[in-house]
């Protein structure tokens, strides 16, 4: 896993601050992580966030958009980006949006009621101030430019780490519709703190009936932080789990959890893999192409009602996975493989499904023609593979196959 991680991070480059989407649509295909700043008017300040974007996302069609991962410690960028990258390029969660503040969120200043993580004497965090105007910036601003540069979607999550977690935390009891999933690590002594002296967002957390009616939330710290010097950290990671299981529901999901034998931060990875497999399970995002088109009817609507059925599930538009590396669970395969059974019409119905989804692949257009010839259809099939040479002229790419393909088909027709 951490070695597929890391290839996957060297394969992610960072592009200048001033970003052009339509510049970079075709010419710098492995450009997908940048940098931009934003001028907030609400906060009177520019506020810069790194964003990785999917690998399909400058070659599908307008259709696909995408959650998004609001990550609130920088530092975390690259590993966060890699592992989503890892894992939907597997088809084990969607294809997502990653944003990074490269400067801290604004948190609130919370009492510490005794924890006993911190000096003794801090009553009060030493940090902190009014999140308010952060939170609209977020909102108002932020998310709305995300939006509409980048096709996401209503799905977001977000995750602080350690000091940052406060602000997760904040956004799920005073803001509970802002995010559809919190993941919180390093967080076991956050979670006794609170806005008031001698309560706690344990209290606030369980209490509250919207922030756990519906969502995903995800809390964990390591075992080194609370045995001997901070006991408090276990005793309040076990309380919440006690306090809240009663909730755990198809509509709401929890973790809360202890680690053990990793450091404060050594958590990131392995509490993020598995915060991401709580939201995404494997059992709904790893399907069997193979199994689905098997149902009775044909492929391309089996394949539609299992993606509706978890659009549903998730709120957003699913779409079935056109090109996939290395698997038979995409379009790509699944088309050619009906043509190659004899069950043509339902080939050729699921690879123009690929050719939507792909308006730039050539390869879509080129099955296509194939398909249409092994139906008979030499006009359409000549067609199809003009359309892919001029795609292919445009991409960069050679085209002697399809001349020849052309050639070979004008011929027999």
């Amino acid at each position: 896993m951490t070695r597929l991680i890391l290839l996957n991070l060297l394969s992610i480059f960072f592009a200048i601050p001033v970003f052009s989407q339509q510049a970079y649509k075709h010419e710098h295909p492995l450009i997908y992580a940048h940098q931009e700043v934003i001028h907030s008017k609400i906060l009177n300040e520019e506020r810069a966030i790194n964003i990785y974007l999917p690998q399909s996302f400058y070659e599908v069609s307008e259709e696909h958009t995408y959650p998004v991962l609001l990550l609130l410690e920088d530092e975390f960028f690259f590993m966060v980006s890699g592992v989503v990258q890892h894992l939907s390029a597997m088809e084990r969660m969607p294809e997502t949006v990653v944003i990074s503040l490269v400067e801290d969120p604004v948190v609130p200043k919370l009492y510490t009621n005794g924890s006993d993580f911190w000096p003794a004497s801090w009553k009060q965090l030493p940090f902190g101030e009014d999140p308010d105007p952060f939170t609209l910036f977020i909102k108002d601003e932020l998310l709305p430019h995300v939006r509409s540069s980048y096709r996401i979607n209503n799905f977001s999550m977000i995750m602080g780490l350690s000091g940052t977690s406060i602000y997760a935390f904040h956004t799920l009891i005073k803001e509970p519709g802002l995010f559809s999933a919190h993941i919180t690590m390093a967080s076991g002594d956050i979670l006794g703190m609170g806005y008031r002296e001698g309560e706690s967002l344990i209290d606030l957390v369980v209490n509250e009936p919207s922030t756990r009616s519906k969502g995903y939330l995800y809390v964990a710290s390591d075992s080194s932080d609370g045995r001997g010097t901070a006991p408090m950290i276990l005793k309040n990671i076990k309380e919440l789990e006690r306090r809240l299981a009663p909730f755990r529901n198809e509509n709401f999901k929890f973790i809360s959890k202890v680690f053990e034998n990793e450091g404060h931060y050594d958590i990131a990875l392995p509490g993020l893999q598995e915060a991401l497999n709580m939201i995404f399970p494997p059992e709904l995002w790893a399907a069997d192409y193979r199994d689905i088109i098997k149902a009775p009817g044909p492929a391309m609507d089996n394949l539609d009602a299992y993606y509706s059925q978890l659009s549903n599930i998730y709120g957003f538009k699913i779409l079935p996975r056109a090109e996939r590396w290395n698997s038979v669970r995409r379009l790509s395969w699944i088309g050619p493989h009906l043509v190659k059974e004899g069950q043509l019409d339902e080939g050729i119905e699921v690879i123009k499904r690929w050719a939507e989804y792909r308006p730039f692949s050539s390869a879509a257009l080129i099955a296509l023609g194939q398909a249409y010839e092994k139906n008979a259809d030499i006009t359409l099939a000549i067609s199809n593979l003009k359309q892919a040479m001029a795609l292919a002229q445009r991409n960069g790419n050679d085209t002697d196959f399809i001349v020849k393909e052309i050639q070979r088909l004008e011929a027999l027709k």
